[in-house]
């Protein structure tokens, strides 16, 4: 665990340092993408920051709604912001909402934003999952196996090696997002190779929860992250298959993989 960085009298956390350079990397992706198919700058700063914003706060928000009750967080409610993790889910779900109110309001193609901000958003998580790793959150099931790591400072952790899931996931993606940077300049019906992102997105998280302490919800015992991540994968498999059907009946090639 290396949580804080000291830089003369300045502490640092590493969680806050990638957390800030996984947005940065993600973005400057983001924009490569908006500037090849034409964008503005301006639609690519305001898309950037505020997804920022209320993927942040959505993160935050769905962590409360989850884990606390509605009398903890009246008690004191700004502690409970302030103190709060985050789920990655709820901040993904609220920002796309946003983005997408954003698009339509500038009268923009959403899945052609859609699609630039696939690769940026696999890359974003794979950089940001290392600052989890070094600050000791997200922490794995223990583990025999000889890359098992031991988190020192944690009490339910101390003398434990446990599965390195945030490095799992930040592998994972990695490859992910160099699939989708392969693939994006082909001709793809819009908002495929968002659907792909989100498939491939949804089929990792589920696979690494079982590798992750997570709390089981109602469902089957799956954890929070894994019911929404099978949704997700199940939406993106009925469009796609809903696509193809189009395709095979005469559809255009560039008609959107989703309608909304």
């Amino acid at each position: 665990m290396y949580p804080e960085i000291d830089i003369g009298n300045l502490s640092l956390s590493f969680y806050s340092i990638l957390y800030a350079l996984s947005y940065f990397v993600s973005s400057y992706v983001f924009w490569i993408e908006l500037k090849r198919r034409r964008e503005k700058f301006k639609i690519f700063m305001l898309i950037s920051l505020t997804m920022l914003l209320s993927g942040f706060g959505g993160a935050k928000v769905f962590y409360i709604l989850i884990n606390f009750s509605l009398r903890d967080f009246l008690e004191d409610p700004v502690h409970t912001m302030i103190s709060s993790g985050r789920i990655y889910h709820g901040g993904f779900i609220f920002s796309v909402l946003i983005a997408f109110l954003i698009v339509k309001l500038t009268k923009r193609n959403f899945w052609i934003v859609a699609d630039s901000a696939a690769p940026a958003l696999a890359i974003g998580i794979s950089v940001g999952r290392i600052g989890c790793f070094l600050n000791g959150c997200c922490l794995g099931k223990p583990t025999n196996l000889p890359w098992g790591v031991k988190f020192y400072g944690i009490d339910s952790s101390i003398n434990l090696s446990l599965h390195p899931a945030q490095l799992y996931e930040s592998i994972t993606m990695l490859f992910i997002f160099l699939f989708l940077w392969r693939i994006r300049k082909k001709n793809y019906p819009q908002g495929y190779i968002f659907s792909i992102y989100l498939f491939a997105w949804g089929v990792e998280r589920f696979i690494i929860e079982f590798f992750r302490i997570t709390t089981p919800s109602p469902f089957f015992s799956l954890s929070v992250a894994q019911v929404m991540s099978l949704a997700i994968v199940l939406f993106v498999v009925y469009n796609l298959v809903r696509l193809t059907k189009i395709e095979k009946k005469g559809g255009k090639r560039g008609q959107a993989a989703f309608s909304l």
